[in-house]
């Protein structure tokens, strides 16, 4: 399967639900963050110029991501049907996650019984969805000459704010909040691009939690929109756009993957934008009122000390100063 769809993107930026849009599709084989739970050896925001010396590693991952059976990865819900499975098989396929999901309580990552691996599929695509490799996407890209990709970004107060919710209510398995994270930070700091801001990890360290949290979305970005350049195999986006336009959205980056567009989707792109469901991690929800959700959420002035901190970026024209007045996906990634 040497075709793939790479769905990038930081943490709290959507990219779940994008990648279900993706697994909607008849002919793609979805695998959920693999790389969160099989790690890659090679570092987290690798320089370019070291992209040759990943390649082997890289294609021999991609080459084992469709035959992992942990339920994280081949299990996130919902499960569609496949043009490379038969009603009978996506019944087990069913059936085998939840088996596994029940047996992950007594021992973890169990694995499924069955899973398909579309190995007899010749134009089935792997889609690949990770918020671990983000800051690794310009070398993946780089290294898998097939693969298209999309950039997931969100805006910085979203991220914030959706992070310290998730935090506060005890989401997530990291014992220690996101911005004290500080060895994250210090390896963003040694990238080429956040040289250029001349900033310390000290200096960082006294910041308050969404500041740093800022300043971590601000050198992650910077340093994936480097590495990509203008490649024409990365689509980025803004979730605030797709959120804003669900279906000619999910059209564009079926299009820019060479996918075409089948009613599945577009039934499960309508389900998951109007039959909302309580979960922090469910993809059926409310887009934009999500997506919009921190203008609410937090205070101004944290609000302000991020918009400034978002000022002193050379991105900071994706996300403009008049919050309330955001420019257009066109006119912003132009």
């Amino acid at each position: 399967m040497s075709r793939c769809i790479l769905v990038f993107g930081m943490p709290r930026s959507g990219t779940t639900w994008v990648g279900k849009l993706f697994d909607s599709h008849p002919d793609t084989l979805y695998r959920h963050e693999p790389d969160s739970l099989r790690r890659l050896s090679m570092p987290l925001f690798p320089d370019m110029g070291d992209a040759s010396a990943f390649r082997t590693e890289l294609q021999g991952y991609l080459a084992q991501v469709p035959k992992m059976r942990s339920p994280e990865v081949v299990g996130k819900q919902p499960l569609f049907p496949k043009s490379y499975l038969s009603s009978v098989q996506l019944s087990t396929y069913r059936a085998s996650v939840l088996a596994a999901k029940l047996a992950s309580r007594l021992r973890r990552h169990f694995p499924a019984p069955y899973r398909p691996t579309a190995d007899s599929s010749s134009h089935t695509r792997l889609v690949w969805k990770s918020i671990e490799s983000m800051g690794r996407l310009g070398v993946c890209v780089d290294a898998l000459p097939s693969a298209r990709a999309i950039h997931l970004m969100r805006h910085p107060c979203g991220y914030v704010a959706s992070v310290l919710r998730g935090e506060a209510a005890q989401r997530f398995s990291d014992v220690q909040p996101s911005a004290n994270d500080l060895w994250l930070l210090k390896m963003l700091l040694a990238t080429p691009t956040a040289k250029r801001h001349r900033l310390d990890l000290d200096e960082i360290a006294k910041l308050r939690p969404e500041e740093r949290l800022a300043w971590r979305w601000v050198l992650m970005q910077e340093k994936v929109l480097a590495d990509i350049g203008h490649s024409e195999r990365v689509l980025t986006l803004r979730y605030e756009d797709i959120c804003a336009e669900p279906v000619a959205m999910t059209q564009r980056m079926f299009q820019f993957t060479g996918l075409d567009w089948h009613p599945q989707s577009e039934r499960f792109v309508q389900a998951s934008t109007q039959e909302a469901q309580s979960g922090y991690y469910s993809v059926f929800k409310n887009p934009l009122r999500s997506a919009e959700r921190w203008r609410s959420e937090l205070p101004p002035e944290v609000i302000n000390k991020i918009q400034v901190i978002l000022s002193k970026s050379s991105i900071s024209y994706l996300y403009p100063e008049n919050i309330n007045n955001p420019v257009s996906s066109s006119e912003a990634l132009s």
